[in-house]
């Protein structure tokens, strides 16, 4: 028999959602949003599973420590760059037709995100598996890089989702205070998860974060499932209506030559290919270097990267108050510029701690980069096709992501790692000229300067 004096199932049920809703009050009304306003509300979810999607992204910055230690090669660390770009290359404009004729986009959205994370379990139960003869850092390679043609579909729907759940005044505010939580809370999980990978036996230590980090990434999702937004299908055709037959080649004229018919967008997409090709050129370098090269430890790892983001919580602050000042455009200019800093620090130096203070100095300057480019994203891109647009986008830059590593793997094997890093610098500078060189005619009216 249930005891008299205990709380039954339902009370007790009530009285934690009751703490539960004040706990939210407390916290809205310290933030001053108003939950009856659907944009407001719209806004804190926004930020608030940002708080719990960021414990997984804390441990992926342990993912190519964890191959290399498994007895991963340089090309297959490099894979881990260039094969997921090569994928969303071939998904990115299918999924978006996919995701704009789709009656459940949002349920579709979700499930892309909710299934790329259920890699991380799988990443978690691998060496479980060690006892039927596997090759250990291939397997997980190839995990990491399967999970990443779910999150394709995401990345292309959550972009319309952002668009249109908050207002174009709100984006700033609500984008900075994302990223602060993103990097306050990852400044300390990265920092306590490098000292815990350091202090219990490989490979039960990132085993244990990566279950761990999985759970909690879940509830990020049931925030995102509350957002209300107005991010429809955008076909011309009603829906259930099916349109003609097209060609594929007749759909790729169609596409090209909207890409070209559109300025602004097709201005924005070359910078930020050019810009970013030195960046993707030596994003897998670093690991390699850092780990086979100068002998870090997990531990150094988790610091740099706790520090890094505390940086960058002081950086998204401060930006999101000197760009409606200064404008996005006048931001973008200046801060791509400074891009180059980092690699000409970690190629100089070879030192970890010069490369440790260098991603501080660097946290301080690229939130401004961040928000300038995301909000002018969403600026080019038409609502009335933002899905399209927005794949388009994406298959251009994930070329850039898949060529442009495969080619700094290849010019390190004949110069060595320092050297390359040290011409990939070269080209970030001159990647950031373009948006001085090929500037941007603005598509939409803003209240802050441009």
């Amino acid at each position: 028999m249930t005891d008299p004096l205990e709380p039954t199932p339902i009370i007790a049920r009530e009285k934690r959602t009751s703490i539960f809703k004040r706990l939210q009050q407390e916290v809205t009304r310290f933030l001053h949003v108003n939950m009856d306003s659907r944009h407001q509300r719209n806004g804190y979810y926004l930020v608030i599973e940002m708080l719990w999607a960021t414990f997984l992204n804390a441990a992926t910055t342990f993912n190519a420590a964890y191959i290399i230690r498994l007895g991963a090669s340089d090309q297959e660390v490099s894979f881990l760059t260039s094969l997921p770009a090569l994928i969303s290359i071939i998904v990115s404009i299918p999924a978006a037709k996919v995701l704009q004729r789709s009656r459940r986009r949002k349920n579709l959205i979700m499930g892309s995100l909710t299934l790329h994370r259920f890699g991380y379990l799988a990443i978690a139960l691998l060496p479980w598996l060690k006892g039927l003869g596997l090759p250990q850092s291939s397997m997980a390679v190839a995990t990491l890089i399967l999970f990443t043609l779910p999150l394709q579909v995401f990345n292309i729907g959550f972009i319309g989702i952002q668009a249109t759940a908050i207002t174009v005044e709100q984006r700033p505010a609500v984008f900075a205070m994302r990223n602060q939580v993103f990097h306050a809370v990852r400044s300390v999980t990265v920092f306590l998860l490098g000292l815990w990978l350091d202090s219990i036996l490989f490979p039960l230590n990132y085993q244990i974060m990566y279950l761990v980090t999985f759970v909690l990434s879940l509830i990020s999702i049931l925030y995102l499932m509350k957002i209300e937004s107005d991010d429809q299908q955008s076909e011309a055709q009603p829906a259930g209506v099916q349109p003609g037959k097209v060609s594929l080649w007749q759909r790729l004229k169609n596409t090209l030559r909207e890409f070209r018919e559109n300025e602004p967008f097709l201005k924005f997409s070359i910078n930020t290919f050019l810009m970013d090709f030195g960046l993707w050129g030596v994003m897998p370098l670093f690991s390699i270097y850092y780990v086979n090269t100068l002998n870090a430890s997990d531990s150094w790892l988790g610091l740099t990267g706790s520090t890094s983001s505390v940086a960058n919580i002081i950086g998204f602050g401060l930006w999101a108050k000197l760009i409606p000042r200064y404008g996005r455009k006048k931001t973008l200019k200046i801060t791509a510029l400074m891009r180059p800093i980092f690699p000409l620090v970690v190629a100089i130096s070879q030192n970890l701690t010069a490369i440790a203070i260098g991603q501080v100095v660097v946290g301080f300057l690229m939130p401004g980069l961040g928000l300038s480019h995301t909000n002018l994203l969403l600026s080019v891109t038409p609502a009335d096709k933002r899905d399209d647009y927005t794949a388009m986008y994406t298959t251009l830059q994930n070329v850039n992501a898949f060529l442009a590593p495969v080619l700094g793997t290849y010019i390190s094997s004949w110069i060595g790692l320092p050297a390359t890093i040290l011409i990939f610098a070269g080209i970030r500078f001159l990647g950031g000229l373009m948006w001085t060189i090929n500037p941007i005619p603005d598509p939409e009216p803003s209240t802050s300067p441009t």
